[in-house]
């Protein structure tokens, strides 16, 4: 845990305390505060690797996906930081790595040996609080999922958003006020391939056509059988009911409006929901599709809007760019870059993945890939991928696959997932795009490995890695003795006449206000006085509990 800390001291030593103050309290400033800002939509699909027309899989049926790919810049090289959601998403909404927060276990609710929750450090801000500071509307719709929350909505911080609800909320914002949404679509999950759950259901104005089992194309770590084509089959059909209610945004969009002054960006959570995809750190786990479209009036000059672009991308680089695109600086707090946002910025030589709990089977593995090769680091050798999860195991395909495991008829491609691990995995994912052919050790590629490694190291040593101290001890850290901590009560200040501020009771809480029982609002400058007006205030640091709501009357 001291090299944790170390890491983190060193990380903010290099920061000029002017910078943090200014960009972490105050918020990031408008690069271009004079002009129209855009709306922006995050749309995320869950538990789905490229399986999109446009990005070329002909069996999918996706025709909305793919017309908006016409109108937009695909990103076909784009990477989650894990192969599983709670992760991923702590990394996409903070901008950093989840194994530098704490957010590295699948999940922190499911912990046995003690409650806890992940608690980034203080100055570290969700994006979505990042422009809620300027002004930006933001809402969410559905699932939370950061680690620093649980997965419910109301579960997360209070600064990050304006609306959390089942649907989305652009109307709930003032006029002229642009919008940050972020919209999860579950019709894909691996929830939806389990015989008691109820199978995502076509929509009620759209003729859904279908994937027939004898279409779908079995991987070779799969044995091809009748069960395993079936769930591939169903997981087609719910991606085709998720492409429709990504169609049906689009056009509520349109029929309000806001097409014209809206960038769109889909993408997914991480890989399938599949055996040996989600959960892992191949392509199948991390490899995901995502497009932005560009509205005409906010189409970055002098580089393209359209078409595909094959640079690396990070889930810790969406922060970066969405708050680009807003005409916001990036926090030197974050990992990421805004490689989608079309600047000048320096393309990734790498991107780096994590795998460390999933559920109660104990796990601890780093990646690090460029456009050829992966190279994986197994820090717990000697274990199977394919460990029992009762979650998992509901699926009739892992059913299946275990049943054949017992059985000794899968081949040694299919059987590989469930040998122990060696402490160093290498691949050509050009040529061996399914990551089936170990070549670590190999004196052929001993350059390329000697390489990624080399990255991979000096990408460890660049950020602390919670997974460096046992789990039980990180918890007690984040809420000692199990118990979460409770957020100082803010206190009220007034500095002038008819103007008070909100002091925080310590350096970086969020203060969220509301007057006279209007919406609550994100605190970032004094607020007027009138007589008779009655503020309420209270404050959140992530991970912890929120503070009692303290009120002030203005006499």
């Amino acid at each position: 845990m001291a090299n944790c800390r170390e890491k983190r001291k060193l990380t903010l030593s290099l920061l000029k305390p002017w910078l943090l103050i200014f960009a972490l309290l105050v918020g990031a400033q408008s690069a271009l505060p004079s002009e129209p800002r855009p709306n922006i939509l995050l749309i995320m699909a869950e538990d789905m690797s490229p399986r999109v027309g446009a990005f070329g899989d002909e069996v999918a049926v996706t025709p909305r996906l793919d017309a908006l790919a016409e109108r937009s810049v695909l990103y076909p090289n784009t990477f989650t930081t894990a192969g599983v959601c709670a992760p991923s998403r702590a990394a996409q909404i903070l901008g950093q790595h989840q194994i530098a927060t704490g957010a590295q276990h699948m999940r922190t609710a499911s912990f046995r040996e003690a409650d806890y929750r992940a608690v980034p450090p203080a100055e570290v801000k969700a994006y979505p609080e990042l422009l809620r500071r300027e002004g930006y509307y933001t809402f969410v719709t559905r699932k939370l999922d950061y680690q620093f929350s649980d997965v419910a909505l109301g579960s997360g911080p209070f600064s990050l958003w304006d609306h959390e609800g089942r649907q989305s909320n652009w109307h709930g914002r003032e006029e002229g006020q642009p919008f940050f949404g972020f919209i999860s679509l579950n019709e894909t999950h691996e929830s939806k391939l389990f015989p008691n759950e109820t199978r995502t259901e076509p929509s009620q104005t759209t003729d859904l056509r279908g994937v027939d089992s004898s279409q779908v194309t079995v991987p070779p770590y799969y044995p091809d059988h009748p069960v395993i084509r079936s769930d591939l089959a169903q997981h087609y059909k719910n991606i085709e009911t998720m492409d429709a209610r990504v169609g049906a945004i689009l056009d509520q969009l349109e029929a309000d409006g806001l097409a014209d002054t809206t960038i769109v960006i889909w993408t997914t959570d991480h890989g399938d929901g599949l055996p040996r995809a989600k959960r892992e750190l191949y392509d199948s786990g991390i490899k995901v599709p995502l497009l932005v479209h560009w509205p005409e009036g906010f189409k970055p000059k002098g580089t393209s809007s359209e078409g595909v672009d094959e640079r690396l991308v990070s889930f810790v680089d969406i922060g970066p760019s969405v708050l680009q695109m807003a005409g916001l600086k990036t926090p030197d707090f974050m990992h990421g870059t805004p490689q989608l946002a079309q600047t000048d910025e320096a393309e990734r030589q790498y991107i780096y993945a994590s795998k460390d709990r999933i559920d109660q089977a104990l796990f601890r593995e780093r990646a690090v890939r460029d456009h050829q090769y992966k190279y994986i680091q197994n820090l717990t050798p000697g274990k199977p991928g394919a460990a029992r999860l009762a979650y998992r195991d509901r699926m009739p395909m892992m059913q299946e696959l275990w049943r054949q495991h017992s059985a000794g008829t899968l081949n040694a491609a299919q059987a590989q997932w469930f040998a122990p691990r060696p402490s160093e995995e290498f691949y050509d994912v050009i040529a061996d795009p399914h990551e089936i052919h170990n070549l670590a050790g190999d004196p052929k590629q001993a350059a390329s490995q000697a390489r990624l490694k080399k990255a991979l190291t000096t990408f460890r040593a660049s950020l602390p890695d919670f997974s460096d101290t046992p789990e039980r001890e990180m918890a007690d850290i984040f809420w000692p003795q199990g118990v979460q901590p409770i957020t100082g009560v803010p206190r009220f200040d007034t500095q002038a006449t008819n103007r008070m501020a909100l002091i925080p009771a310590a350096a970086h809480d969020s203060i969220g206000y509301r007057i006279n029982g209007g919406p609550w609002r994100l605190y970032v400058t004094p607020l007027a006085l009138e007589t008779g007006t009655r503020i309420e205030a209270k404050s959140i640091r992530y991970g912890w509990a929120e503070s009692p709501t303290v009120v002030f009357t203005q006499d």
